[in-house]
């Protein structure tokens, strides 16, 4: 016996293809939609094959759903992600039309959308946007760039990086981490000593992506420390990275006058794992004093 949800699947699938005509369309992508984006219990078993047929529907569905992506409802915002991903390419231009909306929900749900597509054929319509009056519609844009991937949108990222907001300036720093470009680190750097933690947060994670280009300008920068806040993000992204060239700068650090420095350089050095590595935390837990410092040299050469 065929389960009811297959079954009716199947007979929503049949239905929606059989439509022709703009208004038959609507009604099948109406009803379709409906269930795809339901809470209902009675329906809970046709949600994704609601969104199936509708993606099933490709191109001729997407005027309607375009039309659906006034709703604020985060169930509703969801389903039209889902399915349009299951349509693709096809549906990007209009998306990118919407991107131009007068309605902020359209085109922030738009911006959303391509980012998940992953289409390059956006980047253009994208760009537009990236200094929009509407500070989530410029992070949104970025973020999209970001997940994209195109190169072409590498300067403007680096550019919201220096965004009024802070959100912006987040979005533009995870976006950079998709890219091992060596232009990106140095803009990195310097955001490591934004005022918001999650920039940040993010320009660090996107350093450590970014892997063995950042590895000499990181080097150069412990060198000469900034605010401490950034030097201890560097201290803590050498580590990450363990590259053999981080052993010098790292044992000078783990020897300063700076017990919290000492802490993240002892625990970048148990990283790097080296026979050098190792005996630069032993030569100093013969002599530190800092608690915090011991327990991370601890850490590292008792276990």
């Amino acid at each position: 016996m065929i389960h009811f949800a297959a079954l009716f699947s199947i007979l929503l699938i049949s239905t929606a293809a059989a439509q022709t005509g703009a208004d038959s369309i609507n009604v099948a992508v109406d009803s379709l939609f409906v269930r795809a984006s339901s809470i209902n219990v009675y329906y809970f078993e046709l949600v994704q094959p609601s969104k199936e047929a509708l993606g099933k529907m490709g191109a001729g569905a997407v005027p309607r759903l375009v039309e659906k992506m006034r709703t604020q409802d985060a169930r509703e915002m969801q389903a039209l992600e889902d399915v349009f991903k299951l349509i693709g390419p096809p549906a990007v231009p209009q998306l990118v039309d919407v991107l131009g909306s007068e309605n902020v929900y359209r085109r922030r749900l738009a911006a959303r959308i391509l980012g998940e597509l992953k289409d390059s054929s956006s980047v253009e319509g994208l760009l537009k946007y990236t200094n929009d009056d509407d500070f989530r519609m410029r992070g949104g844009v970025i973020s999209a760039l970001g997940k994209v991937g195109h190169k072409r949108a590498i300067p403007k990222m680096r550019e919201a990086l220096r965004d009024q907001d802070y959100l912006v300036r987040t979005s533009a720093a995870v976006a950079l981490s998709n890219f091992k470009d060596s232009s990106n680190v140095i803009p990195l750097i310097k955001a490591l000593s934004d005022k918001y933690y999650g920039v940040r947060y993010s320009a660090a994670l996107a350093l450590s992506n970014i892997g063995k280009p950042a590895v000499r300008p990181i080097v150069d920068a412990l060198k000469v420390p900034g605010d401490t806040l950034s030097y201890y993000q560097l201290i803590e992204i050498a580590g990450n990275l363990a590259d053999p060239r981080f052993l010098e700068p790292l044992v000078k650090i783990v020897n300063s006058g700076d017990p919290f420095a000492r802490a993240f350089a002892a625990e970048a050095l148990g990283k790097l794992g080296s026979e050098a590595a190792m005996k630069a935390l032993q030569d100093r837990y013969e002599i530190e004093t800092h608690p915090l410092v011991i327990s991370k040299i601890e850490a590292v050469v008792l276990n």
